[in-house]
């Protein structure tokens, strides 16, 4: 019985002695501090960052100045990715995609990677302007725009990511070539045009824009002189066609926006076209062509042809009392004028006044 008694209690003494083994230490004392890998953050559970072995994913500093600092000192570029709280694609992003190790490895080789909060990082949210979340940035370590991605853009995989930063980096020896072809000819729209795609490519959309306008201006500019150039062989020889109607239309409002002197001459051929030798004429539509040169151009050596040939055109659509006080304006603000041109322009004026006033028709 004694025996029986004995091994019970040897039995409950080393069943002790393994619950206390087990149990955890309140004190925190005698055990290993639990870690965390959070996907993309690289923080334990006190909020430092663990031991490599434990860490798993892209280790982001939170600082950018930091990380400036870092990329300086690595000769690296920078990864940002700019998330909130509240942002569920950044949620999965952080989840399947900056956790994984290959995407890791990939941006540690080329880049010192931060994590920002778009919600507290309002400078850097401005430097970058940043208007959407997700919003990965490729950086310059002075912060140089390189690319953008807004969204996942369908990416959510690690090596898809990875193939994306090597797209990127790889446009960027293009976009140098791009550059110096523009920088060589400045009025190439097919390199205007290339040098904006590559931006468009990159994220880098109001680039992009820039460089897609002057295209256009410069392709715009080509189409003017087609049109012009078209329109004054059918105005010679007093053809109606689509042509000459789309540049009464639309082209002569466009360069006197402008202040294209170009539109003087043409102005002047339809202004003749249709006031004088069109079936249909129009001299009212003539005369508000010369108002329209003389607001364009005030300062303009051909003011005084402006000016007589408006008043020509209102005495041609019946309005003498507004043609008689132009013309006599007219003469009166150049009589002093010594330049040959003006006082030809004068003593038409003057020839002018004298026929109407005798009831006459001038032509």
């Amino acid at each position: 019985m004694r025996k029986v008694i004995g091994a019970v209690l040897i039995g409950m003494l080393l069943f002790g002695a393994v619950l206390a083994q087990d149990a955890p230490d309140p004190k925190g004392q005698g055990a290993d501090k639990p870690k965390s890998t959070e996907a993309g953050d690289g923080k334990n559970a006190e909020g430092e960052h663990a031991d490599n072995e434990a860490e798993a994913g892209i280790q982001f500093l939170h600082d950018l100045e930091a990380a400036k600092k870092q990329a300086v000192e690595a000769k690296k570029k920078l990864f940002i990715v700019f998330s909130t709280s509240w942002c569920g694609p950044c949620k999965l992003l952080k989840q399947k995609v900056w956790s994984s190790d290959v995407i890791a490895r990939r941006v540690d080789k080329d880049f010192v990677p931060v994590y920002l909060d778009g919600d507290k990082e309002a400078a850097a949210k401005k430097l970058f302007d940043v208007k959407a979340y997700p919003t990965i940035i490729l950086a310059e370590n002075d912060c140089k725009l390189i690319a953008r991605e807004v969204g996942t853009g369908g990416k959510l995989t690690p090596e898809a990511w990875s193939m994306w930063i090597d797209d990127k980096l790889g446009q960027t020896g293009k976009l140098d070539a791009l550059l110096s072809a523009v920088e060589k000819d400045p009025k190439d729209a097919s390199a205007l045009r290339g040098l904006a795609d590559a931006y468009y490519s990159l994220g880098r959309k109001e680039d992009a824009a820039v460089f897609y306008g002057k295209a256009e201006e410069l392709v715009e500019e080509e189409l003017i002189q087609i049109k012009l150039k078209k329109c004054e062989i059918l105005m010679a020889k007093l053809k109606d066609d689509p042509t000459v109607r789309e540049v009464l239309d639309e082209w002569i409002p466009k360069l006197l926006r402008k202040k294209d002197e170009r539109v003087i001459q043409i102005s002047f051929d339809f202004a003749n076209i249709i006031a004088r030798m069109a079936d249909e004429k129009d001299p009212k539509t003539a005369r508000q062509m010369m108002l329209d040169l003389k607001e364009a151009f005030p300062d303009s050596d051909r003011m005084i042809e402006f000016r007589c040939h408006a008043g020509m055109y209102a005495h041609q659509a019946g309005d003498n009392d507004t043609a008689l006080a132009e013309m006599k304006q007219i003469a009166e603000d150049y009589k002093d004028s010594d330049d040959k041109v003006i006082k030809i322009w004068v003593d038409r004026c003057g020839r002018f006044i004298k026929t109407v006033e005798g009831g006459g028709r001038y032509r």
